[in-house]
């Protein structure tokens, strides 16, 4: 890479009560800065506009660049091409807004100014980010599947398919709009069996008589508790069998999960690859995210290179 060409991007993760930046470089493939702020989705326009801006810069403090662009990891529904929310259940000041034109200001006379900002969907771009960390690695354990799977297992379901290092979100191979959160299964719901709270539901169903959090079940379980550890068995066996039919149509090599439920991955890992391996002609290995929260900042990163970047418009398989 010549000096004249950008070697870094910055990025951003916007969450529902934060915002992540992180300065990435583009040939290391990782985070060199970070910066977090507590930022509530119900804020004003410009609160949050100025709050993105104020962490995008403090992650990029006195470096001069050069940038490629600022990226963004949004949740959706969001109109990533016309960079537009069209959420409805948070941020309801960005509703229907264009955000290009308006967070651009913020940047005069910056060396953030003028910058491309692209945005993508932040489970897919925790794949992409996963993906994109290995890609230097050519050999062994850590070389980078061709066709991924990534999970978020948190409050919800996220997910993002990933082929030859592009975002799959249509076609047969992957479910509508690759979001596997709202693919029926067993009469509701996939994410039913694919969330925190489908560790107290499988606890309960075991017998439990209180309603503890999937961090008090992951507790219970290291201190040796035998039905915390079956009710993590079988939210392991469940997520296998939500999850194999996609993996299978989508031929993936590797499943990564992340989301806060995944840092008890020891748990009930061995029991998704155990269910997975169940099943004749799909050969697919389930590992634990490298990067975890900082994986959607590496795919925010990611959006530079023309291939990516191609794919959060047509979004559709390669040719």
């Amino acid at each position: 890479m010549s000096v004249s060409e950008p070697t870094f991007a910055l990025t951003l993760d916007v969450g529902g009560s934060h915002v992540t930046s992180a300065r990435v470089s583009l040939a290391a493939r990782r985070v060199e800065s970070e910066a977090r702020r507590v930022l509530a989705h119900t804020q004003t326009l410009p609160q949050l506009l100025g709050g993105w801006a104020g962490a995008a810069l403090e992650a990029a403090g006195d470096h001069g660049g050069p940038f490629s662009h600022l990226g963004l990891a949004v949740p959706g529904p969001f109109d990533l091409e016309g960079g537009v929310s069209r959420m409805t259940h948070k941020f309801p000041e960005l509703r229907g807004v264009p955000l290009r034109p308006l967070l651009a200001p913020y940047f005069a006379g910056t060396p953030l100014e003028g910058l491309p900002i692209l945005f993508g969907n932040d489970a897919d771009l925790f794949a992409l980010g996963e993906w994109w960390a290995k890609r230097e690695r050519t050999a062994g354990e850590g070389a980078p599947a061709d066709r991924m799977i990534g999970l978020t297992l948190g409050t919800g379901l996220g997910s993002g398919f990933i082929s030859g290092g592009t975002v799959v979100t249509t076609g047969d191979t992957v479910p509508p709009g690759g979001e596997l959160w709202s693919v029926p299964h067993r009469g509701v719901l996939a994410e039913t069996f694919a969330c925190g709270a489908a560790l107290t539901h499988a606890w309960t169903a075991l017998g439990g008589q209180d309603e503890p959090s999937a961090r008090e079940l992951a507790a219970l379980a290291e201190g040796g508790d035998g039905r915390a550890l079956d009710a993590f068995r079988v939210f392991g066996t469940d997520l296998a069998d939500l999850l194999w039919p996609w993996a299978k149509r989508f031929a993936a090599q590797r499943v990564v999960l992340g989301g806060s439920v995944s840092h008890a991955f020891r748990l009930f890992g061995l029991a998704v690859q155990a269910g997975l391996d169940s099943h004749a002609g799909l050969e697919c290995r389930v590992q634990v995210s490298e990067h975890f929260e900082r994986a959607g900042l590496l795919g925010a990163a990611a959006l530079a290179s023309e291939a990516a970047s191609a794919a959060f418009t047509s979004r559709g398989e390669p040719t």
